[in-house]
Order: structure tokens, then C-alpha cells, then sequence
């Protein structure tokens, strides 16, 4: 008796790619003889020592586009069934947070979508986040296929969904979506030792964080930075201990509340530039009779760093980071006809605050959609739209030393290759779609033979000379203005990367989607993905 299992990517509901022979793969605990069959083809293959296992590899014909199908796979002591099998187009995702970026956070440019989603043959299998420095994984952590549904939708990939849908528009065979996707993460990340052989201080860095004990004193410091500074500032806090966000009434200069004019950003305010600590933001709002007492959600723009929010005294969300546009709903009843106080508590690590200009800062009442034309956001079809922007309140709550910075370890080199990509390269796709660069801009030079070196890498391990790049430009976005890091320095690493991703089509089968007109240059996460995800499709479909 033999116990076989197969690679998680081989599962119910996979999609694999048409015109190329079928891999499936899988490991057993004897040297057993592993038989499939799927459709009319069959394979079969010895399980061969790998390690403490065995390891069987069949490759059955290719498939036409259609299904589904049913694969069976037999051995002494086993049989595994895999159903709702299809054959069509299969994409590898694989970058940074723009890519990674889910169909909930384009919810409010996109609302239309999540109407009736339903789409059976659109599928996702999402890679969790893993990195790993000691050599290549040979299978996936976790991970399923997911076809697009209400509950899945939100967490799918809005440029693979929207280049899903648009291929289905014009050509009705299933998408297969494989995320390999990792906010801030680096090109270095997803390439292997190998790929990196001409650059050997990032192989030394990947064996410097392969050392278990040094890695796990990197986690133990970043957990204790991180908790400690907020927790710390949350201690001294005035604001806190005395209850600011109740205050009805002087809020005032002969009470330390200064006034401030909201969205802006803080550097160019003397007594908050270079600021660090906690800032509390008061404002008093008139709240007409039609909009007293009904549920409604608070747009908030995105803030540096983390916030706690507060209505009338109640606290109504917190985001933990600067990234996320803020949405907090507001209950039915605790708008009131009249007065109506907003308070914010505002957490700032670096000396960088702000309140992003540009965004929209209101309460709104029923459904309607974002619009945005690269900088300033406006909304259409909402019941009630009351404007909170304009002058404000603030005070300091406390000061603090500058946060310690965290050390992404999955972000240093070899780590998502080995523990996330690798593992998925054993899987024929049609092409790898790579967005990619922000993390990397400010030392774009070595970009160009970083991406050959790794595109050249991803072929051999696909066992496809020819597999297409499909690379994604970043987008307009004032890098100087509205990426914290720390420095005031002019740069010009945005528009460096640029040029360096336009060269990059010179290496062959790397693709270059243009993005003019998408970003927004106070935003590093534009909403604006379906134009990326229709600009991918139109270089899919010329694929021969």
C-alpha cells in the first residue's frame, strides 16, 4: 500500500493551459507505478527517490479549450480524482502590491462589477505570502482554485480580473489566474540564486537571512518596534487620557487647538514639519435634517501613518497604515440634525504627516462611483455628499523619537522565489505578467539586467524558450510629494524606472503595457485598473 498526493495547483477546479501538455505531479511515500487518465489521454511514470519522498511526474496531451474534464490518477493502494477541470488561457501574476491589489479596493471606481459577478471560468489560485532562504520549495504552502463569485471577488486581483474578463469578452475560453503577488516587494525577491549569480551581495545577503537564529531575532525585533512605539505613544498620549474625541466645545487657541486647513500636507505647515508623534484633527460639521439619523459612510481620503476616527464621540474605524483610502461606515442614528463633532487621532512614525490632498473628504449616504481624473477624486449617483474638507482643529497629543524601521525580510533576495514562485513553475502558463519596479526605483540602472536575467531564468524553469513577459510601466505618480521615505531630496527614481521598463522591450519576448492616463500622482495604488487589465489582454491576444 502506497500513499499518494498531488501538488496543490492540481486540484478541483484547475484551469490549465490549451496547446501545451498537461503536468501533473505529485509524491508518493514508495517507489510506486502512477497511472492518469484525463479525457481520452493517458500517461503514466515510476515515482523516482526525491528525498525523504517519491516523486511521479506525468504529462499528458494538451487539451482543446473547453471542459470540464475529470483527471484520475491511480497507483498501488490509490486513486485520486481531480474534477471540474478546464483547458484554457492560464496567466502567472507575479509583483508587487499593484498587481496584488484586490477587486475591493477598486470597489467604490468599479461598483458595476460586483453586481451579479458570477463568472465560472474565471479562476484564481492565490499563493500565500511565504518567503523562504533555504533553496527552492518544490510545492506551494496552501492555495485552491477559486472561480469569481460575490464572496471571491473582492479578493481576486483587479488587474488579472479585468484581463480576465476583457479576454473573455473576445474569445469565450476559461482564465486561470496564478497569484504570486506581495506588496513592496523587490525584483530581487522573486529571483533565484542563480538568476542572481551577477550580483553576488544579494546571494550574500539571501545566506545572511538563511540563518534561522539570525532571522528570528529579525522578527522579534520588528514585532517589538512596531508594538512598542505605538504602544508608547498611546501611554503618553493627552489626547487619549483625556478623552479628546468627546470634546463638544473649546476646542479652541486658549486651549493649544490651532487651526489647520485639511486635506494638506504637513511639512509645509512650520509648527508640524518633521513632526512625529500623535496629532489629533477636530472639526465641527452642520448636519442638515435630511441626512440626520441615516447610515452613512465617512471618505477620508489616506492619512500618514495609522488613525482612529471618532463621531460624536464614538469611534467609527482605524487603519493601521498609510495606504488604505479610509471608508468608515457611520451608523444609523448617530448623525444628529445640527452640530456634529469628527475627531481623528493621527499616529505620525517618520515625520511625514498628512492628509492627502486631492481626495475627497465627506459623508455620503446611499450608492454611487468614484471618479477620479489623476489627482482630484469627486463621486457621482450618492444620495447626500457633505463636504468635511476645509479648516480644522488640531492639537499635539504627544512627541515621540522617530519609529525603528522594519526589516521585510520576505523582501530581501531569493525569498519569494524560493517559498512562493518556484513552486508553481512545474504549471504551463500562456505568460508571466509582471508588474513590478516601485520598490526598485532608485537603483533602476541594474534593472534592465535584473529583468533579462530573470526572465531568461523563469524560461528555463518553465521549460518555454519563448514564454512571453507581458511588464506593466509604472504609472504617473509624484514620487517626491507622496512616498514617505523619509527624505525631501529631489529624486527623479519614478521616471528613471520608466525609461528603464521602455528599454526592457529590447530583450526578447518582454512586452511593455503603457499605463498614460491610469495613475494618480498623489496616490502609489491608483484605482484606475480595468484600462491596465484591457492594455494586457490586447497584447495577450497578439500572442501567435
Amino acid at each position: 500500500m502506497s500513499n499518494i498526493r498531488l501538488s496543490a495547483l492540481i486540484s478541483n477546479g484547475m484551469i490549465v493551459q490549451r496547446g501545451k501538455k498537461v503536468h501533473v505531479w505529485g509524491w508518493s511515500d514508495s517507489a510506486v507505478h502512477v497511472e492518469g487518465c484525463i479525457s481520452d489521454n493517458k500517461a503514466s511514470a515510476d515515482a523516482i527517490k526525491d528525498e525523504n519522498e517519491y516523486r511521479f511526474d506525468l504529462y499528458f496531451d494538451e487539451l482543446p479549450a473547453g471542459g470540464p474534464y475529470e483527471l484520475e490518477i491511480r497507483a498501488e493502494g490509490g486513486v485520486i480524482k481531480v474534477s471540474d477541470v478546464y483547458s484554457g488561457d492560464v496567466f502567472q501574476l507575479a509583483g508587487q502590491s499593484n498587481i496584488e491589489f484586490p477587486m475591493s479596493r477598486v470597489r467604490d471606481t468599479y461598483p458595476e462589477y460586483f453586481e451579479a459577478p458570477k463568472d465560472n471560468l474565471i479562476r484564481t489560485f492565490k499563493v500565500v505570502e511565504n518567503g523562504n532562504f533555504h533553496g527552492p520549495l518544490k510545492e506551494v504552502q496552501s492555495g485552491s482554485w477559486v472561480d469569481v463569485n460575490e464572496a471571491s471577488l473582492p479578493d481576486y486581483s483587479a488587474i488579472g480580473f479585468f484581463m480576465a474578463k476583457a479576454l473573455r469578452a473576445s474569445e469565450d475560453v476559461p482564465v486561470g489566474l496564478v497569484n504570486t503577488t506581495l506588496g513592496g516587494s523587490t525584483i530581487e525577491s522573486w529571483m533565484s540564486k542563480d538568476m542572481l549569480a551577477a550580483w553576488p551581495d544579494d546571494i550574500k545577503l539571501a545566506e545572511k537571512y538563511a540563518d534561522d537564529a539570525f532571522l528570528a531575532e529579525v522578527k522579534r525585533t520588528n514585532e517589538h518596534n512596531g508594538s512598542s512605539w505605538r504602544e508608547e505613544a498611546a501611554n503618553k498620549d493627552k489626547g487619549l487620557s483625556e478623552k479628546w474625541y468627546e470634546l463638544t466645545d473649546g476646542v479652541d487657541e486658549v486651549n493649544g487647538w490651532k487651526d489647520i486647513e485639511i486635506p494638506s500636507i504637513f511639512k509645509e505647515i512650520p509648527d508640524l514639519k518633521g513632526y512625529i508623534g500623535s496629532v489629533w484633527l477636530w472639526k465641527e460639521i452642520d448636519v442638515p435634517a435630511s441626512l440626520a439619523g441615516k447610515e452613512a459612510v465617512l471618505w477620508f481620503g489616506t492619512m500618514v501613518d495609522y488613525d482612529i476616527t471618532y463621531l460624536n464621540g464614538e469611534e467609527i474605524g482605524r487603519t493601521e497604515y498609510l495606504y488604505p483610502p479610509r471608508r468608515y461606515a457611520i451608523r444609523k442614528g448617530l448623525l444628529k440634525e445640527g452640530k456634529n463633532h469628527i475627531c481623528i487621532r493621527l499616529g505620525i512614525e517618520t515625520g511625514r504627516g498628512r492628509v492627502t490632498p486631492g481626495k475627497l473628504l465627506a459623508i455620503l449616504t446611499g450608492s454611487g462611483k468614484r471618479i477620479c481624473d489623476g489627482f482630484n477624486e469627486t463621486v457621482e449617483g450618492f444620495d447626500d455628499v457633505l463636504d468635511v474638507s476645509g479648516t480644522w482643529k488640531y492639537k499635539k497629543g504627544c512627541s515621540m523619537e522617530k519609529v525603528a524601521p522594519t526589516d521585510f525580510f520576505n523582501w530581501k533576495p531569493t525569498a519569494l522565489f524560493n517559498g512562493m514562485l518556484n513552486p508553481c513553475t512545474n504549471y504551463p502558463v500562456k505568460a508571466v505578467i509582471w508588474y513590478q519596479g516601485e520598490s526598485n526605483a532608485g537603483r533602476s540602472s541594474m534593472y534592465f539586467d535584473q529583468l533579462k536575467s530573470m526572465t531568461e531564468g523563469y524560461r528555463k524553469l518553465w521549460k518555454d524558450d519563448s514564454l512571453p513577459v507581458i511588464t506593466v510601466k509604472l504609472p504617473e505618480f509624484d514620487d517626491v510629494t507622496y512616498e514617505p521615505d523619509g527624505t525631501d531630496n529631489i529624486r527623479t527614481d519614478w521616471s528613471d524606472m520608466q525609461k528603464v521598463q521602455e528599454a526592457c522591450t529590447a530583450i526578447p519576448g518582454v512586452y511593455l503595457v503603457e499605463t498614460a492616463g491610469t495613475g494618480e500622482i498623489n496616490d502609489l495604488h491608483p484605482q484606475r485598473k480595468k484600462p491596465i487589465g484591457d492594455r494586457i489582454a490586447e497584447i495577450v491576444k497578439s500572442l501567435k
